[in-house]
């Protein structure tokens, strides 16, 4: 069974939408339908922006803010998994070893962030390792893929293909701060290459999408080695 692990934009699930809800069950379910073996990742959001932004300006500390942003995530993720059942448990794991137990009893698990310092995108990289899958699909917000810009830049363009390379050109112009990783941190990007992990970055709104990257369809970016 090929393994593929779920990258879910926390904004796509807060605030949560049933109808959303239900697509995202059902494609998951086509999914294990087509004898895949699933892990997910969920995102902090607008949950976790809210704490964040206004303790930020109550100078509270970025490694705080970034233990908000993890139990934001971690409450999105609880959400998913209680929709899930009984493909899943409401469960968050805390840790790799919780994780494994739950896929290795045939069931999804579904992460929030797990320690400060590393985006859900860098754990949806450490869970790609642990469970042996060579490919993450990172479901945007309403963004079809990587641009070379902000895609609101009539100038940007949108990416098919980019390399490791190229993505650590595009990190570098990012904030690295508790809350801001719109795409992969260091810490993300580092543990892709070390596994050579492809990632492919669609648009998550239809949750549908993520069905025709599985039948081979060329939608997205696709982040690869060289």
């Amino acid at each position: 069974m090929e393994k593929i692990v779920m990258k879910i934009s926390g904004s796509l699930l807060f605030p949560p939408d049933q109808k959303y809800y239900i697509k995202l069950k059902d494609t998951i379910e086509n999914a294990l339908n087509k004898g895949y073996k699933l892990g997910v990742v969920v995102g902090g959001g607008p949950l976790a922006r809210y704490y964040i932004n206004t303790l930020r300006e109550l100078k509270v500390s970025e490694a705080i803010l970034d233990i908000l942003g993890i139990e934001s995530a971690r409450l999105n993720a609880l959400s998913l998994s209680a929709m899930l059942y009984p493909y899943s448990i409401p469960k968050v794991p805390k840790d790799l070893t919780e994780t494994l137990e739950i896929f290795n009893n045939n069931l999804i698990p579904v992460l929030g962030g797990l320690q400060p310092g590393h985006s859900t995108n860098a754990v949806s990289m450490i869970l790609a390792e642990a469970i042996g899958s060579k490919n993450v699909i990172n479901m945007l917000n309403g963004i079809n893929g990587i641009y070379t810009k902000n895609p609101k830049d009539p100038e940007s363009k949108k990416l098919d293909r980019i390399s490791y390379e190229g993505m650590e050109e595009l990190i570098k112009r990012m904030d690295q701060v508790a809350g801001g990783y719109e795409l992969l941190d260091h810490v993300a990007l580092e543990i892709a290459k070390r596994s050579k992990i492809r990632v492919i970055f669609i648009d998550g709104k239809n949750p549908e999408t993520l069905l025709k990257v599985l039948d081979g369809e060329k939608i997205g970016t696709e982040l690869v080695p060289e």
